[in-house]
């Protein structure tokens, strides 16, 4: 019998044992790389929706994860290591979107040269809102940037990466649960605004198929004034209130957040 015909045969057989055996190379790599605060099984428990069970398995994997196995694809399709060469050049794509961002939104709004101090401070509609100029120019360099990664790192790291994800986070249980866009949409247009307090939104959040099980967490800065640093925000209320962001990142995540420059690329 050659081979070709004894795979025919005994695909969906060997499918199963592959995927069994991917699954348990995924949670190995997931725990081992993610540094989290929790195990694959407790985050998959928070949020049930991304994961699933290899059949006759205890082991829990991300469902992405979980249908590349079942076609017997490689781990590295959604499972990449993020080694320094993998990391330095999706770091060299952020930056490159966080450029782009700048130059783009400053030659619609500002015919293409920064704004001055005074004119960051300037108040008023801008974007059909009543804000600073400031406020209303790092939003829409944002938008931009976000796009702009979204595309890149689609094509650099297909299912390994989040877009803006929103997570709740349980101090007193250590224990981090993803909203997902549908369920903070409808509690947005219900006005349930109280659900979403004390959540944290991070630009872009690097994992292995799993956004509960982060790698690297970015997030774009864009200061209204040529400047090569900028502080992290700091809450002036709610549950977080009198913390910097990044400290609040780092605890919820357990990966310390970078910023994004435009010119600078990510701060050390």
């Amino acid at each position: 019998m050659n081979h070709l015909s004894s795979t025919r045969r005994h695909g969906p057989t060997l499918r199963r044992k592959y995927g069994a055996a991917l699954a348990s190379v995924l949670l190995l790599t997931c725990q081992a790389s993610a540094q989290s605060l929790d195990s694959a099984s407790s985050a998959c428990r928070t949020q049930p929706a991304l994961c699933a069970r290899v059949a006759g398995e205890e082991t829990v994997i991300p469902q992405a994860a979980q249908r590349l196995a079942e076609f017997g694809a490689s781990v590295t399709a959604v499972a990449v290591v993020l080694n320094e060469k993998h990391q330095q050049e999706l770091e060299q794509k952020l930056t490159q979107c966080a450029n782009m961002a700048r130059e783009k939104v400053l030659r619609q709004h500002m015919g293409g040269r920064s704004p001055t101090p005074a004119e960051c401070r300037e108040t008023k509609e801008f974007g059909g809102r009543v804000r600073t100029r400031a406020m209303f120019l790092g939003e829409e360099m944002h938008k931009v940037a976000l796009a702009c990664a979204e595309l890149e790192l689609g094509a650099l790291r297909p299912g390994g990466f989040s877009r803006e994800p929103r997570y709740r986070y349980n101090t007193d249980t250590r224990q981090r649960e993803l909203i997902s866009p549908e369920k903070e949409e409808a509690l947005l247009e219900g006005g349930c605004y109280s659900e979403l307090r004390g959540t944290i939104k991070p630009d872009i959040v690097i994992h292995a198929g799993n956004p509960l099980l982060p790698l690297r967490v970015y997030d774009f800065k864009f200061p209204c004034e040529n400047k090569d640093s900028v502080p992290w925000c700091k809450y002036k209320k709610g549950p977080h209130a009198g913390r910097w962001q990044n400290e609040v990142y780092q605890e919820a995540l357990g990966v310390e957040p970078k910023e994004i420059l435009p010119w600078v690329g990510v701060m050390p």
